[in-house]
């Protein structure tokens, strides 16, 4: 039977590919998918979280709302640059099979777990940003008391940690080797399961799948819909008496009503993003249809999954220069220094 993994419930490692496949739709999705808009969406997301954390660091990190953007920007970029490595393969193939195979092989083994890593941690990163959202909502004169800059970096540091601790045996899963292919007469890369992955193998794919998409997904993505929710709510049925808490409030971060609006606006990019990806492994787990991962349909919603994680590590960019003025004019004195710097 063929061995399959599921990580942060939206990136199985599988050995089956479009080409083992020889579906046409299949090869068709994948060149659209994983070879063209992946790749494309990575490198504006490199961009994107460079420039992100440029403008970000201007502000000094002196507040909890710069610290937690910023760090998301780097959980982004690290997400940005390892999501088109482990597809690399995919452009290589149309030219060169056997590299190809022999690159696919060294990124399941040493790369495959890398961007859901970035992933989860970017999801948490969401999470925290909208309980913080909610208590500057509901309870603006605390939350400045709550959310002190160090706690906020301790907190940080923590999601870093937990993720990291968590997804560590899905580091330890494959082995790689080289071995002489008979019908090609040249050595190949492969991968096979490690010994600590065959005698641990059900309890480790019950590990990933329910205690990975649970721990860094189904759970952080109810709390932020949830806050989100109530922050909807806030500042807009009950926008009047939300106005009046937080004039009252000496902070001038929650004064800022276009803030919460961004930040929101994160939250439920983020949380439409979340949403698929975990419905889809739902149906997996409980409808006795792991069969169909190895299938079309599985294989297209995957796709469309990585996608969607990907756009959602680029988008943030444009929703901060659209709804922040401070962003904007922070990123407009960048571009004006440079051009006179390079007039000089």
């Amino acid at each position: 039977m063929m061995a399959q993994t599921y990580l942060n419930s939206s990136f199985p490692l599988t050995t089956n590919t479009p080409q083992a496949n020889k579906d046409w739709v299949i090869t068709i999705l994948d060149m659209v998918f994983n070879c063209g808009l992946l790749h494309c969406l990575s490198v504006s997301g490199v961009l994107a979280n460079i420039i992100n954390i440029l403008i970000l660091s201007k502000y000094g990190l002196r507040e909890t709302t710069s610290l937690l953007l910023f760090s998301l920007s780097v959980s982004d970029l690290f997400c940005s640059l390892l999501q088109p490595i482990r597809r690399l393969h995919c452009i290589v193939a149309q030219f060169d099979s056997q590299l190809a195979n022999n690159m696919r092989s060294f990124t399941v083994v040493y790369f495959f777990p890398m961007p859901d890593i970035f992933v989860s941690i970017s999801i948490l990163h969401t999470t925290v940003i909208a309980v913080e959202r909610l208590v500057a909502v509901c309870s603006p004169l605390r939350v400045s008391r709550i959310f002190t800059p160090r706690r906020v970096k301790g907190l940080l540091l923590f999601i870093y940690l937990y993720v990291i601790v968590l997804m560590a045996p899905t580091l330890f899963l494959f082995d790689f080797f080289w071995t002489l292919d008979p019908s090609t007469n040249r050595t190949t890369g492969v991968f096979t399961l490690t010994q600590f992955y065959k005698s641990s193998y059900d309890s480790m794919n019950q590990y990933m799948n329910m205690g990975l998409t649970n721990l860094l997904v189904t759970f952080t993505l109810a709390v932020t819909i949830i806050c989100s929710i109530v922050i909807g709510y806030k500042i807009t049925v009950g926008r009047k008496s939300t106005l009046v808490q937080l004039s009252s409030s000496v902070s001038k971060e929650v004064k800022d009503m276009k803030v919460i609006k961004m930040l929101l606006t994160v939250c439920v990019v983020n949380a439409c993003v979340s949403l698929p990806t975990v419905t889809i492994n739902l149906f997996l787990l409980y409808s006795n249809t792991l069969i169909q991962s190895s299938g079309k349909l599985y294989y297209l919603l995957r796709s469309f999954i990585i996608v969607l994680y990907q756009l959602n590590a680029s988008i943030n960019f444009i929703i901060y220069i659209s709804m922040s003025s401070k962003f904007a004019s922070t990123l407009n004195k960048l571009c004006l220094c440079k051009n006179k710097t390079n007039n000089k």
